[in-house]
C-alpha cells in the first residue's frame, strides 16, 4: 500500500476543502460587513428620520402655539373699544354697543326732566324786539254757516325766530377834494379790501372761511354751499376760497405771536398732537393751550425738530406745568418745566391689560384711580384744597402694593405674547413715572386729564375724514392758524363770525381784546 500517496492525496483534498472553507468565512465576514453597515444605515436613517419627526413635531407645536397666541391676541383685540385704547366712539365696529365715557356718577332717577322741573321754552318778544309783522286773516265767511266775517278785536300772536339772507351789492364812492389855495386833490384812502373794481365784502368771506376752518367743508363744495344760501346770487370760485386761506392767515401773523407770549406764561399748559395727511404722506397737526387758549402748529414731521420749531416747550420754565399723553420726549433735557401725564389714558391701557390678560392688578389700579379721583371732586365740592397727608401716604403704598402684586401675576401667570410685552411695559412705565400721574393726589389744582387736548384735536380728525388731505404744508398751517383765531375767539366769547369778519376786513381782534 502506498501510504504516502494516500496521505498526499487526503492533505490536497483537506487543503481544498480549507481554501473553500476560507472563501466561505471572507464570503460571511464580506456580508457581515455589509449586514453591519446596513445595520448602521438603518440606525442612522431611524435617528434622522426620529431627528426629523422631532423637528416637525416642534415647528407644528410652535406653529400651533403661534395660531393660539394670534387667536388670543384677535379675540382681545375684538373687545378693544373706548373703555380699553384710544378708539373714537364713532369707530366702534359694527354689531358692538357703542361706549359713551362717562364719569359722573348714576343717581339712580329716570332720565329726563324730574317732578317739579320747570320746562324751558323760547319766550315771547317783547314789543320793541319785533323786527317783522305777519297778519294772518281768515275767509270772508263762516265756515260753519258761511254767514259773513267782522273783526272781534281779539287776537292771538305767535312769536318765531327766523334768518334771512339777504345779497347786498355796495357801491363805495369817495369823493375827490381839491384844495382852493393849493389846486391838490385829496379823497380817502381807499381800504386794502376794495382794490379790484368789484370784490367780495367782508360777512361773505368770514361765511365762507367759517365753512372751510369749522364746518370742514371741503374748497370745492363751498361755492356750492354760498349759492345755497343766496339763491345763486353769490358763487365763489375754488381759487378764491384757496386764496383767502392763505390772505387770512398772513393777517393773523402778530395775533399768533401775541398769544405765544401770553400762553407760556400760564402756569398750566395741555399740548398733544395727532397725524394729518398732506399729499398723500403722514404729516402732524399739534395744539398746545388751556381753557381760554387754543393754538395750533402744523409740520411735515412729528419730531423733535418740529417741537423746536415751535419754540414754546424749549421757553418753559420749572414754573410751567405740562399735561400730555407719556410723550417721552417732554422729558428730554433740553427742557425744564414740570410734568403731569393723563390718568384717562392710563384707565384705558389698564383695563385693555385686564381685558387681554385677566389679571387682577390692573383692574384694582385703575378702580383706586377712579375712586380717588371721585373722592378729590367732593373734597373740592366741601371747600377743601388737598388731601390729608395721612390719605396721599395711604394712596402712594396702596399703588406699590398693587405693582407689586402685578410683577407677581406677570411672572407667574405669563398671558400670550402679545399681551405679555404690553403688561411689562405698562409696569415698567408706572413704576418709572408714577409721580408724574399722581401729582393731582397731592395738588387739586393739577388736571387729571388731558381731554382738553384731545376735544382741541377732535374736529381736525373730522375735518381729515370729511375734506380729506391737505394739498401741501402750507395750506395746513393756514388751516391751523385760523383755527387758532377762531377757536381763542369762541372760548373767550367773541362769535365766529363776527372775529372772521374783523380778520377779513383787515382788523382782526387782538390778544389783548380777548383775554382782556
Amino acid at each position: 500500500m502506498n501510504f504516502k500517496g494516500t496521505f498526499y492525496r487526503d492533505y490536497e483534498k483537506l487543503s481544498a476543502e480549507n481554501v473553500k472553507l476560507k472563501d466561505r468565512i471572507l464570503g460571511y465576514q464580506e456580508k457581515n460587513r455589509e449586514l453591519k453597515q446596513s445595520l448602521d444605515r438603518c440606525r442612522k436613517s431611524k435617528e434622522e428620520m426620529k431627528a426629523s419627526y422631532e423637528g416637525q413635531l416642534a415647528e407644528k407645536e410652535a406653529v400651533i402655539k403661534e395660531l393660539s397666541n394670534r387667536l388670543a391676541h384677535l379675540e382681545a383685540v375684538s373687545r378693544h373699544d373706548g373703555t380699553n385704547t384710544g378708539i373714537p366712539t364713532a369707530s366702534t365696529p359694527i354689531g358692538k354697543g357703542k361706549v359713551i365715557p362717562n364719569s359722573r356718577r348714576s343717581s339712580g332717577k329716570k332720565r329726563g326732566g324730574q317732578p317739579g322741573h320747570e320746562k324751558h321754552r323760547l319766550k315771547a318778544f317783547d314789543d320793541d324786539e319785533v323786527t317783522e309783522h305777519v297778519t294772518h286773516n281768515p275767509d270772508d265767511t263762516c265756515p260753519f254757516c258761511g254767514g259773513a266775517m267782522a273783526d272781534s278785536g281779539k287776537a292771538v300772536s305767535k312769536d318765531e325766530y327766523d334768518v334771512k339772507i339777504n345779497v347786498v351789492k355796495r357801491r363805495h364812492e369817495y369823493h375827490i377834494y381839491q384844495c382852493a389855495v393849493c389846486g391838490a386833490q385829496v379823497r380817502q384812502p381807499i381800504p386794502r379790501g376794495l382794490k379790484e373794481e368789484n370784490q367780495y365784502g367782508d360777512n361773505i368771506q368770514a361765511l365762507a372761511l367759517s365753512l372751510v376752518n369749522t364746518g370742514n367743508v371741503s374748497i370745492n363744495k363751498v361755492g356750492t354751499l354760498v349759492a345755497g344760501m343766496t339763491a345763486d346770487g353769490i358763487r365763489p370760485s375754488w381759487g378764491y376760497i384757496s386764496k383767502l386761506q392763505g390772505r387770512a392767515a398772513k393777517g393773523l401773523g402778530k395775533f399768533m405771536s401775541d398769544l405765544k407770549v401770553a400762553m407760556i406764561q400760564r402756569a398750566i399748559l395741555y399740548w398733544d398732537d395727532t397725524v394729518i395727511m398732506v399729499n398723500t404722506a403722514r404729516a402732524c397737526l399739534r395744539f398746545y393751550g388751556d381753557e381760554a387758549i387754543s393754538y395750533y402748529t402744523a409740520h411735515e414731521h412729528k419730531d423733535m425738530e418740529s417741537l423746536l420749531e415751535d419754540n414754546i416747550l424749549p421757553v418753559l420754565t420749572s414754573d410751567n406745568t405740562v399735561m400730555h399723553d407719556h410723550y417721552k420726549v417732554n422729558y428730554n433735557a433740553a427742557f425744564s418745566f414740570r410734568n403731569i401725564e393723563c390718568n384717562q389714558h392710563l384707565q384705558r391701557d389698564l383695563q385693555k391689560n385686564t381685558d387681554d390678560t385677566g389679571h387682577k392688578w390692573s383692574d384694582d389700579l385703575k378702580k383706586l384711580i377712579s375712586a380717588t379721583i371721585h373722592e378729590r371732586k367732593e373734597s373740592i365740592l366741601s371747600g377743601q384744597h388737598e388731601f390729608q397727608q395721612e390719605y396721599i401716604e395711604k394712596f402712594k403704598k396702596e399703588v406699590r402694593r398693587i405693582l407689586d402684586d402685578g410683577w407677581k401675576e406677570h411672572e407667574e401667570n405669563p398671558s400670550g405674547i402679545y399681551s405679555k410685552g404690553f403688561e411689562e411695559t405698562l409696569l415698567n412705565r408706572i413704576n418709572e413715572y408714577g409721580e408724574n400721574y399722581f401729582k393731582w393726589v397731592e395738588d387739586f389744582a393739577l388736571p387729571t386729564t388731558d381731554n382738553l387736548s384731545e376735544r382741541g384735536l377732535r374736529g381736525v380728525k373730522s375735518h381729515m375724514k370729511i375734506s380729506g388731505q391737505f394739498e401741501n404744508v402750507n395750506t395746513a398751517r393756514y388751516f391751523a392758524t385760523i383755527k387758532t383765531y377762531i377757536e381763542t375767539c369762541r372760548k373767550n366769547g367773541v362769535g365766529e363770525l363776527d372775529a372772521l369778519s374783523h380778520l377779513s376786513a383787515g382788523i382782526p381782534y387782538t390778544v389783548a381784546e380777548i383775554l382782556g
